[in-house]
């Protein structure tokens, strides 16, 4: 099995008779459409805390929430949550015991002058829920264009409202939390995320990415909030499958027209270096909406890719693979594209060993 320690993607893809011949695709995170356009939702939110899991039965999404927070940011980072206490819930089992009861610690036990020597402490302390709200304005361009939600890294798992209406739920640790907002009229919004930084999955009280003796157990949002606006023919999915041995590459790209109006398009594939040499010649494929499943999967090659370098990590050589889709016809217009940094490299396992 392996593990990955960086929100990447990494894809076993064959084994070969008694040695296992591994390919590994190591995928960097995904360049995002041409035609995306952004808006920042980074600034002053609506804030409550939910200590009685309250929030979702009395419909805190509806309401104006009292107090307010900047995001991006955590709680302890503004002061917000409870004083540290020898009863702080704290979450991880790496302590030591003799604090909460030796003498000559008794004064660090007091009150506003706790001191905890076995992890780092924040001023202030909170474990569970939390909302955050604000209004946005759906801009006029925007009109018919699908939109999502981007947050990249909450902590830890996300409820997401706009309006009256639930989006779903995420409790990823290591990837982006994203939610599919749909079409939405242009004029106000209000967004309503709630965060909850309990044990909502248990994978361990110890465990790097929740713990207080790692990197902490904030309740927060952090990095890029944004809205994005997509073009209603996009690309949904992009899965790259190559063949190393054989120096190629096949491609596997998923295609969505969520205004069908488009009859057809063409989707354009090729690989280049790192540099933007070309390893490829373009591979093009033609999709007619009307004689496919929406979204369209279409496979591309396999493309002969003689010259891409092999990645290691002493010379972590990584490829790009480009997509585009374009309108068909004269005066052909790119609608969407990606930009997927790749990286080739194969090994072997003999017995044990790698």
């Amino acid at each position: 099995m392996f593990h990955c320690l960086f929100p990447s993607v990494v894809r076993v893809f064959h084994g070969i008779h008694s040695i296992a011949m591994i390919i590994i695709w190591v995928c960097l995170p995904i360049g995002e459409g041409c035609a995306q356009e952004v808006i920042s939702l980074a600034g002053t939110w609506r804030f409550a805390l939910d200590r009685h899991d309250r929030g979702v039965e009395e419909t805190w999404y509806s309401r104006e929430l009292p107090d307010r927070i900047q995001l991006p940011g955590s709680l302890p980072e503004q002061g917000i949550g409870d004083a540290i206490s020898p009863d702080t819930p704290w979450i991880g089992g790496i302590v030591d015991k003799s604090w909460f009861t030796s003498p000559e610690y008794s004064k660090y036990r007091e009150p506003g002058k706790v001191k905890i020597p076995y992890w780092l402490q924040p001023d202030t302390y909170y474990k569970g829920a939390a909302w955050y709200q604000r209004d946005v304005e759906i801009p006029a361009a925007w009109d018919w264009k699908p939109i999502k939600l981007f947050l990249e890294r909450a902590h830890w798992e996300t409820r997401v409202w706009c309006d009256h209406r639930m989006l779903g739920t995420n409790h990823s640790l290591a990837t982006p939390h994203a939610y599919d907002l749909g079409l939405l009229a242009p004029g106000k919004h209000t967004i309503s995320v709630r965060v909850d930084n309990r044990m909502i999955l248990d994978i361990g009280e110890n465990s790097h990415c929740i713990s207080d003796h790692t990197q902490g157990n904030w309740n927060g949002i952090v990095g890029r909030l944004e809205l994005r606006a997509t073009p209603p023919v996009r690309i949904e999915d992009v899965q790259v499958y190559p063949d190393v041995p054989n120096r190629q590459v096949k491609v596997m790209v998923a295609v969505s027209d969520l205004q069908e109006k488009s009859p057809s398009v063409e989707i354009t594939v090729h690989v280049e270096s790192h540099a933007g040499e070309p390893l490829s010649e373009p591979m093009h494929q033609a999709i007619d909406f009307a004689r496919t499943d929406h979204p369209a999967m279409i496979t591309v090659g396999p493309m002969p890719i003689d010259q891409a370098e092999l990645w290691d990590e002493f010379h972590p050589a990584l490829n790009q693979v480009r997509i585009g889709v374009r309108t068909m016809g004269e005066g052909q217009e790119l609608v969407d594209q990606r930009i997927v940094p790749t990286g080739f490299r194969e090994f072997a396992t003999d017995k044990t060993q790698f």
